[in-house]
C-alpha cells in the first residue's frame, strides 16, 4: 500500500481506506498478493518429492488436520495453540487443507493456485 499512496500522493495523516486505494489504482491489494503468494507456496511444497522435508512437514499437518493420528514422536507444547501456516492458507481460500492439497497436487505447474471451480450444471 506504501508504493500505491506514494502514487496518489497521500499523506500520512489523511484517513484514506486501502480498498479505496486499490480501486483508485486498479492494483492488487498487499493482502491480496500475500495470500496468492502463501498459495502458490503451498502448491509448490505439495508437489514436492515425497522425500523432501518440507513436503513431510505439511503432508504430516494435512493429515493432522483431516483425523489422522501422528505418529508417536510428536508432542504438543502446553498452552494455546499456535496459529499455524496450513490454517492461514485455510482461512484464505476457505477450504479444508484436505481439499487444498488435492488441487494443488492435480494442478501441475500451470496457471495460479487455487482457482474457483466452476459450478457444473
Amino acid at each position: 500500500m506504501k508504493c500505491q499512496t506514494q502514487l496518489l500522493q497521500i499523506k500520512w495523516h489523511q484517513f484514506i481506506w486501502n480498498v479505496e486505494i486499490s480501486a483508485t489504482t486498479g492494483l492488487r491489494s498487499i493482502s491480496e498478493t500475500i495470500s496468492g503468494h502463501r498459495n502458490g507456496l503451498f502448491g509448490h511444497v505439495a508437489r514436492l518429492a515425497d522425500d523432501v522435508p518440507a513436503h513431510k512437514a505439511l503432508s504430516s499437518q494435512i493429515n493432522l488436520s483431516l483425523g489422522r493420528p501422528p505418529n508417536n514422536q510428536c508432542s504438543r507444547h502446553p498452552g494455546r495453540p499456535r496459529n499455524r501456516w496450513v490454517d492461514r492458507i485455510r482461512r484464505d481460500k476457505n477450504l479444508p487443507p484436505g481439499d487444498l492439497w488435492r488441487r494443488a497436487i492435480n494442478r501441475g505447474h500451470r496457471g495460479a493456485t487455487l482457482q474457483p471451480v466452476p459450478a457444473m450444471r
